[in-house]
């Protein structure tokens, strides 16, 4: 199975496939497995991935639970033969021992053969895994009591060694589970998705078929209170659609012709005839789906931090286990000698640190996901906890992101038509919000455009063109006082009754301004209450903007941010945050169109409102709506994440101090430190689930 960049994977783990691989043993050219474990998993459960391997791991504890609990009844009458004055006969001794053998080898090769696959595999990585531990104990245990199965002299251990492989499977199982179900969570957005579709005949008649076999060209009928399980645009018909589901939009949103919807939405009250244009890969769903995986894929910089203590942890209880071991045997106390050093290695297995990590932060994720935030990575929700300023752009961020021209300002002959004529030509091919706004109340007009040559944008200032001949510059105050232009004092004396809370833009043509243009904003739903929780939570809020001071201190009166800084081009903004990054990490949220170069110079670059565009370069975290509300929100939620994977990380510290002294001390045995071990795993697990 190939990703987008052509790199092979196990159809069953995930995992890139090295070398060897089964693709000899199955039908399906896709189906290629990394190792012959993958290939078993999958031919036997037919599941993928950790669900797959928890089944198989349900099945081994079945199978070992039930032959140890043989075994331990079996091991009974021998131990009680040491403990009281029954007297158990030599050949059944002998007897009782070879049967115990046979029962005990199965459990062995089928639970301790992976674990010694594992562990070489680590070993030759250079890595000292915590299967290692497990494994020596274990393999001890048999091995002692296969030389006093055999010499007829000695002790047994056969019930210790099942018994602990069992209960380590069983923690595996587990763990393995917890993880696939927050993996789960992470994808639960393409597990509501419709898997066949509507397939519109060219007879009008329809057919339905498998959503993933759906090419380009095909038209798809969607019927009211369907689940759309395709992106598409409507060719015939209009209706209500519930974005919520990845917008975070409580608003249904009108579809008519021409107009796309995404996979994951809800058609609400109409039919509509959608066109697939886009290839299935390229669907909203699943670019979310492959980015999850993506991100679950690259171990974050806390996870790290416990594969580096996990690294120095098992080299150290080995040799302090050893050491137990030859110091008991030295004093010529061999059961000891092996029971102590079973609990050793046995209560230090850091199965909870493997886990401390990545639960909780997939669980973060996951829950970031679920509400329309799609966080780039692991780290960036790390570190997004630590965040002390949080820097907004005005225009699409603060302000609506689509102002309505308001009205019309000339100096000198012509028309407002003629004005309004001239400035959408030029703006024909923008997509900034004014330029919308302007080509939106030209068409209302009826006016028709005119053809604009040498058009040239000048990111954050303006746009200039030729018509006619004549040259024209469009763009804000602060650009026209850049370039020198003069501002006739009748358009000042315009500008200083409406400028205080409008957005302004002037139209100068050849060496003469003419008039400017008045766009009403408003501020978007929730932006004071957003501003209001970031403070409260003892984070700086600043708001960059290219308008003039009035304008400015209009927005700081409405909004009450920290600090507004005004009259900025694009790279004023960047300086702006490379200044405010001197010793602290900050975030900048804009909207991921015009503001990509501050997005990209930030610690976390935060885009709104992103729509189809999921993957944009320049941010660290894309909201698919436009609800500033979610920001604190999201970091709220990473100061939760990261409190919980410390807790974590200190539970389970905690516990291998104290148990380690217990073992040490002889005080618990090699099966009550397995029990202690899942109990610590499951501990984890529980704390993790309540991010």
């Amino acid at each position: 199975m190939a990703d987008r960049t052509g790199e092979i994977r196990c159809y069953q783990c995930g995992l890139p496939v090295a070398g060897y691989s089964r693709r000899d043993k199955t039908e399906d050219p896709d189906e290629v497995f990394c190792c012959s474990g993958c290939f078993l998993v999958h031919k036997i459960t037919g599941k993928k991935g950790d669900e797959g391997l928890s089944q198989i791991l349900a099945g081994k504890f079945g199978l070992g639970f039930l032959l140890s609990m043989n075994i331990m009844m079996l091991s009974a009458p021998l131990y009680a033969e040491a403990y009281t004055s029954i007297i158990v006969p030599g050949k059944f001794a002998a007897a009782i021992k070879f049967v115990l053998l046979c029962l005990s080898i199965p459990v062995i090769l089928i639970l301790g053969y992976p674990l010694l696959i594992s562990s070489c595999k680590s070993i030759k990585d250079g890595v000292i895994g915590t299967e290692l531990l497990i494994l020596i104990g274990t393999v001890a245990a048999f091995l002692i009591s296969v030389k006093s199965t055999i010499t007829g002299m000695g002790e047994i251990y056969y019930e210790t060694a099942t018994m602990t492989l069992t209960l380590f499977t069983l923690g595996r199982y587990i763990d393995t589970k917890a993880k696939w179900k927050a993996s789960e969570s992470m994808k639960g957005l393409a597990a509501i998705i419709p898997t066949d579709v509507l397939l519109l005949k060219p007879d009008n008649t329809t057919d339905k078929m498998p959503a993933d076999k759906v090419a380009i060209g095909d038209r798809v009928l969607l019927r009211p209170g369907d689940r759309i399980p395709l992106d598409g645009v409507v060719i015939n018909g209009n209706s209500s659609v519930d974005e919520s589901f990845l917008t975070g939009e409580s608003n249904p949103v009108v579809k008519k012709e021409g107009m796309e919807v995404l996979s994951g939405s809800i058609n609400i009250d109409g039919s509509l005839i959608i066109e697939v244009r886009k290839p299935v890969d390229e669907f909203i769903v699943k670019k979310i789906e492959r980015l999850m995986e993506r991100i679950r894929e690259n171990p974050s910089r806390i996870k790290r931090i416990g594969d580096t203590i996990a690294s120095y942890f098992v080299p150290g209880i080995i040799f302090l286990s050893l050491g137990s071991f030859f110091y008991w045997l030295a004093r010529g106390e061999t059961t000891t000698a092996v029971m102590r050093m079973l609990s050793i290695l046995l209560i230090s297995c850091p199965c909870a640190f493997g886990i401390a990590a990545p639960l909780v932060i997939w669980r973060g994720l996951a829950r970031a996901a679920g509400k329309g935030a799609v966080i780039m990575g692991a780290d960036v929700l790390e570190s997004l906890s630590r965040v002390k300023t949080i820097f907004f752009d005005k225009t699409g961020t603060i302000t609506s992101h689509a102002p309505a021209l308001s009205e019309i300002y000339m100096d000198g002959p012509g028309s407002k038509d003629d004005m309004l004529t001239i400035a959408a030509s030029i703006e024909a091919h923008s997509t900034h919000p004014l330029a919308v706004s302007l080509l939106k109340e030209a068409e209302g007009r009826g006016l028709a455009l005119l053809e604009a040559i040498g058009v040239k944008t000048m990111p954050g200032l303006g746009i200039t063109a030729e018509i006619k001949q004549k040259k024209y510059f469009l763009g804000s105050r602060v650009w026209f006082e850049d370039l020198g232009v003069s501002i006739p004092r009748r358009l000042l004396d315009y500008y200083e009754k409406v400028g205080e809370s409008m957005t302004i833009i002037f139209l100068k043509e050849e060496e003469r301004v003419i008039g400017f243009f008045v766009f009403s904003q408003s501020l978007r739903e929730g932006v004071s209450d957003t501003i209001r929780k970031i403070k409260d939570m003892g984070i700086r809020t600043v708001i960059l903007t290219g308008d003039d001071k009035q304008g400015a201190m209009y927005i700081k009166d409405q909004v009450d941010p920290d600090d507004i800084k005004w009259g900025l081009h694009p790279e004023d903004k960047v300086c702006e945050l490379e200044a405010g990054k001197k010793g602290q990490m900050v975030a900048m949220t804009g909207d991921g169109i015009n503001d990509a170069p501050a997005l990209e110079a930030a610690h976390i670059g935060i885009a709104m409102g992103c729509g189809t565009e999921l993957t944009r370069k320049s941010a660290n975290i894309n909201l698919l709506g436009d609800d500033l509300r979610l920001i604190p929100y999201l970091v709220q939620l990473s100061k939760r994440v990261r409190r919980k994977v410390y807790e974590n990380f200190f539970w389970a510290f905690s516990y291998n101090v104290i148990g380690i002294y217990f073992a040490v001390d002889g005080t618990i045995t090699p099966l009550f430190a397995v029990i202690a071990m899942i109990l610590s795993s499951l501990f984890v697990i529980g704390n993790s689930m309540k991010v």
